[in-house]
């Protein structure tokens, strides 16, 4: 006799738990072979402790290509606490999918699959990525992974997540995970555009101006996946040079170039604001080798509901914090001691720090853990570079660079997992470091704009001012250890007649929330185009071929599967 297992959902925002008397057979003897999770590569062998969530991966078969592992068929795979009566995946059970070739776990399939690792020739093994999935409530980071063949289970039909199926003819695996995962829309440089990701749909926010060129009024909101609004131009009084959203509220905030500061939501100015725009403590002109402006850019902290403006205070490069909701509020601005600040400074919200590299080669790192007495620390680094923007993968700690006009592109990296801060006025820190030089990453301008897809260490390093290249690149998944490097990169062109945008930086990245890719997000120099370019499948040799040097195209722009462009009104 078995028992039919039907699991409820929960979500981040759900408090309670509906216990189901569940008889959980460990046997499991109906279905041959094993599972395991594993790092993207497949290397590691039931590891069962990760960083992120977003760093498990599914795998199944032996060690080998000699003996045979699991039926070869099509399965359904989900994440629940380890007792198994809570379902954690977020996604319909429809897009958890995977196949077995050979005995082996042979990648997702499907028209909403799970990203794919890579390939591990050691055993004819492609991993599959098991998020999206919600924390556990287990007080140990402790979750199981299931695996059940599709002729064996039948999707619920009150909800579609669900899965009802015989424990005998499944396998589990069991897993740890840090519960730590960066809200999208946070850890992202302030730049120009930004994404606000809602479920399965993705809005990109595009700003028609910039600080020097373009003196065009207007945010263009458009459909990058989904269609949750009508792609829509919003008039504002003001040139706008930057947006950052929050995906929790909804909210995206907007910097004009002078101090105005308008809070957005849909298609318009969000009405639950009495004050609309709000005026920052902004005065005077601040100056980067891009341009001038008072409000020079926002970054956002979705997790803490508020956001950061770079600004001019008297013609003194400052930062004012912005508390949101229906009544937003400004905090005391403060000037930055080293003299400069980035031109697109990020909000670490894990770390509650303010990460700003500047033009004249310092790097400032600001304790916003009480954001009303911020605490400054400066790292200058030498040889001299003129650094465009900051960068981190928020999950691991890797913060990043990128050095404007260096040939071929250089990009600092160093692990703020291991920073060592010294106290005062102002600060100073360090942490393993290093100059990378990314060859056959030419870009216009040098590596000017930076972003990573939070979630799946993978990111974008943009030029500016023309040129139509761009790098994707791959960060550690680990930290804590040695000297951080970016351990795989590509370079390639757009076409399309794309020409990349001004100061501040035209580019973002996400994660998708239907394939799980890392997306980047760039605009054209007029704000009439919006690449769309999946980093994931750039950096798949297999989808992009390579330069006998392995880090440039080997022909051509980059192939429809990769790159797609949405018309801006």
């Amino acid at each position: 006799m078995y028992t039919v297992r039907k699991l409820t959902v929960t979500s981040l925002t759900v408090l309670f738990v509906t216990a189901l008397f569940i008889y959980v057979n460990t046997t499991l003897a109906g279905l041959s072979g094993a599972i395991y999770t594993t790092t993207k590569d497949g290397t590691a062998v039931n590891k069962n402790i990760y960083g992120s969530t977003e760093d498990v991966y599914l795998s199944g078969g032996p060690q080998n290509l000699n003996s045979s592992g699991l039926p070869d068929d099509t399965y359904y795979f989900q994440v629940t606490d380890p007792s198994g009566k809570t379902l954690l995946s977020t996604d319909n059970a429809v897009c958890r999918q995977l196949k077995v070739i050979g005995g082996r776990v042979a990648g997702a399939t499907g028209s909403c699959a799970h990203a794919n690792g890579t390939f591990n020739p050691a055993n004819g093994v492609l991993t599959v990525q098991l998020a999206p999935f919600s924390k556990t409530p287990n007080n140990g980071n402790e979750y199981k992974a299931w695996l059940v063949p599709v002729g064996s289970a039948t999707i619920s039909g009150s909800d579609p997540k669900v899965l009802n199926f015989s424990n005998s003819n499944s396998k589990t695996d069991n897993f740890k995970a840090q519960a730590e995962v960066v809200v999208q829309g946070s850890c992202q440089p302030s730049s120009s555009l930004s994404v606000l990701v809602s479920g399965t749909n993705v809005v990109a926010y595009v700003p028609k101006g910039n600080w020097s060129v373009t003196p065009t009024t207007g945010v263009a909101a458009v459909n990058v996946e989904g269609s949750s609004i009508t792609n829509t131009l919003i008039p504002t009084s003001n040139v706008i040079n930057s947006c950052a959203s929050n995906p929790t509220t909804g909210q995206t905030v907007c910097t004009a170039n002078n101090n105005q500061v308008y809070i957005l939501k849909g298609t318009g100015l969000d009405p639950a604001v009495f004050t609309n725009p709000l005026a920052s403590g902004g005065s005077g002109f601040i100056h980067f080798s891009g341009g001038s402006c008072t409000n020079c850019g926002v970054a956002m902290d979705a997790t803490h509901n508020k956001a950061v403006i770079g600004l001019s205070v008297g013609g003194t490069p400052s930062f004012q914090f912005l508390n949101l909701g229906a009544s937003p509020s400004f905090e005391p601005s403060f000037a930055s001691p080293s003299g400069e600040i980035s031109e697109d400074p990020l909000i670490d919200p894990i770390r509650n720090l303010l990460l700003s590299a500047s033009e004249n080669s310092n790097y400032e790192i600001v304790n916003i853990a009480t954001s009303t007495s911020p605490a400054p620390f400066e790292n200058v680094v030498s040889p001299f570079h003129e650094f465009d923007s900051s960068g981190e993968d928020c999950s691991t700690g890797i913060a990043l660079a990128p050095a404007e006009f260096s040939e071929p592109s250089d990009v600092f990296v160093a692990d703020l997992s291991q920073a060592v801060y010294t106290p005062g006025a102002p600060g100073t820190w360090t942490a393993p470091s290093q100059i990378q030089s990314l060859t056959e990453s030419f870009l216009a301008a040098g590596s000017s704009g930076l972003a990573v897809a939070q979630g799946t260490h993978t990111g974008v390093v943009s030029g500016e001012f023309g040129g139509d290249t761009l790098t994707a690149i791959l960060l550690p998944a680990t930290s804590g250890s040695g000297i951080p490097a970016i351990g795989d990169w590509l370079t390639c062109n757009l076409g399309s007649g794309f020409n990349n945008g001004f100061d501040p930086h035209t580019v973002t990245a996400y994660r998708s929330p239907t394939s799980g890719h890392a997306i980047a997000l760039l605009a054209n120099s007029t704000a009439t185009m919006l690449a769309v370019v999946d980093l994931t499948n750039m950096l798949n040799p297999t989808i992009v071929p390579r330069t006998v040097a392995g880090h440039g195209c080997a022909a051509g722009p980059l192939p429809a599967s990769v790159v797609s462009f949405v018309t801006l009104p």
